[in-house]
């Protein structure tokens, strides 16, 4: 079942069309934790310890790639974990370890026209 937002000028209204929404949406969303499976192929999950979405595939979990704020160093800040990926208009970064304060964690590659 497909749930499409309200969308009206009316602020109250809209308040509400969206409390309602809300209410029905939440209900279909789910965290995956280290006892998930991906048995359903096509279930998109939160990854509670990674920080991301996910969606099964192929009987794993695939990252969906959701731009994170590009680092302002290649150390990081709190919450950064392995996996995270984001980009401007000049580099790709990802993340590749575990925020602690000090170890370079994001790694990056330039971006090129063809």
């Amino acid at each position: 079942m497909r749930i499409v937002p309200p969308y009206t000028t009316d602020i109250q209204g809209w308040a509400e069309s969206i409390r309602r929404y809300l209410s029905k949406a939440l209900n279909q969303l789910d965290a995956k934790d280290q006892y998930a499976s991906a048995a359903e192929d096509g279930a998109i999950l939160w990854d509670r310890t990674k920080k991301y979405v996910v969606v099964s595939s192929g009987g794993s979990f695939k990252q969906v790639a959701t731009q994170q704020t590009v680092p302002a160093s290649n150390v990081g800040v709190a919450g950064n974990v392995a996996g995270m990926i984001t980009w401007d208009t000049n580099y790709i970064y990802v993340c590749v370890g575990t925020y602690d304060g000090s170890t370079a964690i994001w790694k990056r590659v330039a971006l090129s026209t063809w």
